[in-house]
């Protein structure tokens, strides 16, 4: 009897213990569905912020350049989110933005490096020159999943968007500007502006890079100081050459991607635009020789090849400066600047109706719509 005793004492300790430890050290096993289940943790709701994310160049040598966001829930403007995240400024002379995946890159030219945040904001890594020579990033375009940078000094660089390393570099042409991809193929506008006022004058070339070996397999020739690039939902790459801001006026200009071959557009003319894929939106500006300005905004049908209207914009802006698109929306962007004072932007409709108007950094240069997590 005693030993009987004894094994139930010792039992009901051991089955006392298993429960302490069940309590403690288990699991909690959730029901996903049973949502009233007290064992259910509550989910977390996802807020997500829209808005513009718009790049201020700054004035070169001021190391002012900045990155503002604009909510567009709120009508509220946050004036340098790059240094509210990162408690340092962006550095100087920001020159082109991109957004890609989850992540901006920034080309600070004046600071020779390419700064790559996280859509917040926050800097994931400065990218640098590994070469001894100065890195100066001018413009950016991206495909399947690499990012090409154009550098002042004649090359292009393409990154690795997971590494954010430089994976190589080709030789192009003479400082070369904006950049775009058709066809399985880089066009670099190739500027010279380095040159304008040497005996070797402005570039007049673009370069054609093979994307597969990455190597430049011909220059085509176009009007001097070529600068700005649009591409079509047909593959044709829009070129804007500057000229020499005297007797060789600025020049719209078509590649055809299929040849190559290289025409000047005699119904109009540009010197920024923007491609929303069967049309273009573009801006033309004009001084007098008393220093007087003429502006048209032109909507031209890129598959017909023809001037749909010259006031796609009616609304007065005293100093425009750039433009833009969101695909995604189809918002247009128009910036203003006195190269003094803080720019503003405008929003419109693909109509010109004005939907937004706010105030920005020094020179706002590019605007991005995004959504942010």
């Amino acid at each position: 009897m005693k030993k009987n005793l004894l094994w139930a004492a010792a039992f009901g300790l051991l089955m006392s213990a298993s429960l302490v430890s069940c309590d403690d050290d288990d699991p909690v096993i959730d029901n996903p569905d049973n949502p009233d289940d007290p064992n259910t943790p509550p989910t977390e709701e996802v807020v997500t912020t829209n808005g513009y994310y718009v790049l201020n160049s700054g004035k070169m040598g001021s190391n002012n350049a900045s990155l503002s966001f604009y909510n567009t829930d709120t009508q509220e403007v946050t004036a340098d989110v790059f240094m509210e995240k990162n408690e340092r400024g962006l550095g100087d002379t920001a020159n082109d933005m991109l957004i890609y995946g989850e992540k901006m890159y920034i080309a600070v030219y004046g600071s020779q490096v390419i700064e790559v945040t996280d859509l917040q904001g926050n800097s994931l890594k400065q990218i640098q020159s590994t070469t001894g020579s100065p890195l100066q990033p001018r413009f950016m375009t991206s495909h399947e999943g690499k990012v090409y940078v154009s550098l002042y000094d004649g090359y292009v660089a393409r990154l690795d968007t997971a590494s954010l390393e430089i994976e190589t570099q080709v030789a192009v042409g003479r400082n070369p500007e904006q950049l775009a991809v058709a066809n399985g193929k880089l066009y670099v506008a190739n500027s010279g502006g380095l040159d304008y006022n040497t005996p070797l004058g402005y570039d007049k070339t673009v370069s054609v890079v093979d994307l597969a070996s990455f190597t430049e397999t011909k220059k085509l020739d176009v009007v001097i100081n070529p600068c700005n690039m649009a591409v079509d939902s047909e593959g044709d790459v829009y070129l804007v050459s500057m000229g020499n801001y005297g007797d060789v006026p600025n020049t719209l200009q078509r590649i055809d991607t299929q040849t190559d071959e290289v025409e000047t557009i005699t119904t109009t003319n540009a010197t920024e635009l923007a491609s929303a894929g069967d049309e273009l939106f573009m801006m033309y500006s004009q001084y007098d020789a008393n220093w007087n300005q003429t502006i048209s905004y032109i909507r031209y049908d890129a598959i017909n090849e023809e001037v749909i209207t010259n006031e796609w914009i009616t609304e007065p802006i005293a100093q425009p400066y750039k433009i833009g698109l969101d695909s995604e929306s189809g918002t247009l962007f128009v910036t203003e600047s006195d190269y003094t004072n803080n720019g503003d932007v405008y929003c419109f409709t693909s109509e010109g109706t004005q939907t937004a108007k706010f105030e920005v950094g020094l020179n706002p240069i590019r605007v991005f719509a995004v959504s942010i997590q």
